[in-house]
């Protein structure tokens, strides 16, 4: 990797690894924000042609997928819609199963699926969970698309990276959530329902091992997708006979309680895919750990796995404090990215960053309360490594005084107006630091 740009997609992630060939890997697109404050551009303009244009000329442009919400895929269906053949090789995260090979993600989202209406919202994370497959072979081909899991490795710019989780099999699944999968498959059980409960059943048992036995085709066949397709069709048929279930009213009721799609939207969250690079040595720049929407339990699961140090650390679920893990702190780091933006429900980046010795990137300062209440950057008192001179303070580097040249530590925060250091608040330095 020589380079890093974090694009300010306001409640969202994009974030484009730089090649020495002039290859690129670019690890989610998205936002919950149909508009970016920052240039008054809605967020498909900013996709197409803004993002777009910036790597058409590219010799390489790969794709990775963390987790399956709005917030980091919109972007890419956008790109594939656009270009089917922009991405050579997309890289999606497998829904994990556990002790028992269940992949309870896949069944609740296949109860959402035959249950609920598929215009909200939450029904689409749904169906993006179940159709991805399908929708991204059909626009880049089949052979472009790699299912990883924890254990995976792919290569980029000559450096071998590591899946550190979601493991594939055995997932921890909260016992919330697992609860709430078995009660919708208590409330079809019954011998006494009409023929279309058992069939779902029965349908929904062979999607998921049909969906285990694609995923262990690297990359994708054809035929294994084109089977979990038939399934989907299969169980379209049943629909209307699944709502005049005299149980559909309660597997609703279950679907739509806020405890239960609050643990959906968070098992989502904790599967998000980890990795990091191989190390072949001792410590180098090539040393990054990339978090997706990661929980804490998600950093327990593999703290035995973490090097102590990395380069770079991507600030899990937009730096909020809701998935901040004691072990961000106990990782020494050079430079956290943290990507934030406007939405009310997102929740204010955690404070403990701001304590932390690293250069923080951030896109934007709307959810940060040291910037609500001093406002100027953390990063002017910050203590940047890289700088030509030596260590000195961040305000030294010739990126943050002139801005204009390269940055010392190759990050930049991209946004429509152009690109910027690692100073968010956009004052003036003062010349001849």
């Amino acid at each position: 990797m020589q380079w890093l740009e974090l694009h300010n997609v306001e409640y969202g992630e994009c974030i484009v690894l730089g090649g020495s060939h002039h290859d690129i890997l670019m690890v989610d697109c998205g936002s919950i924000n149909q508009k970016i404050r920052e240039g008054d551009l809605d967020f498909s303009a900013y996709v197409d042609p803004t993002l777009m244009e910036r790597y058409s000329g590219c010799s390489g442009r790969e794709f990775l997928l963390t987790h399956y919400h709005r917030d980091h895929l919109c972007g890419l269906y956008q790109m594939l819609s656009k270009r089917g053949g922009y991405f050579d090789r997309i890289l999606l995260p497998v829904s994990p199963a556990d002790a028992r090979g269940q992949h309870l993600l896949l069944d609740f989202a296949l109860f959402v699926y035959a249950f609920l209406p598929r215009q909200s919202d939450y029904a689409q994370v749904n169906l993006s969970a179940l159709r991805i497959f399908s929708r991204i072979a059909k626009s880049a081909g089949a052979d472009r698309v790699y299912p990883i899991a924890g254990g995976s490795s792919f290569l980029f710019d000559g450096v071998t990276y590591e899946v550190l989780w979601p493991d594939r099999e055995g997932y921890p699944f909260s016992e919330l959530f697992a609860s709430a999968v078995e009660q919708l498959n208590v409330c079809l059980a019954s011998p006494f329902l009409p023929e279309a409960a058992r069939r779902f059943l029965e349908l929904k048992a062979r999607y998921g091992k049909a969906y285990g036995a694609c995923c262990q085709s690297s990359p994708l066949r054809a035929e294994g997708i084109a089977q979990l397709d038939a399934l989907l069709e299969q169980i379209d048929a049943l629909i209307p006979e699944l709502h005049l279930l005299p149980t559909a009213p309660d597997v609703v009721q279950i679907l739509t309680d806020p405890g239960t799609t609050a643990a959906y939207s968070d098992e989502l969250n904790t599967a998000s895919v980890i990795f990091h690079n191989r190390r072949t040595s001792e410590a180098s720049l090539d040393d990054i750990l990339m978090t997706g929407d990661a929980a804490p339990e998600s950093f327990d699961a593999i703290a035995d796995r973490l090097y102590h140090d990395y380069y770079i650390v991507k600030a899990p679920h937009h730096g909020t404090a809701s998935h901040w893990s004691h072990w961000l702190s106990e990782i020494a780091a050079s430079h956290i990215l943290i990507s934030n933006g406007e939405y009310q429900k997102g929740g204010k980046i955690a404070s403990e960053y701001v304590d932390l010795p690293a250069v923080k990137h951030c896109t934007n300062c709307a959810a940060c309360s040291w910037y609500a209440s001093s406002g100027c950057s953390c990063n002017r008192v910050a203590c940047c490594y890289d700088l030509p001179m030596g260590a000195g303070l961040t305000i030294k580097c010739p990126r943050c005084r002139d801005r204009k040249g390269t940055a010392p530590c190759g990050i930049y925060v991209v946004s429509h107006g152009g690109e910027r250091a690692c100073l968010c608040d956009d004052l003036p330095v003062q010349p001849g630091l």
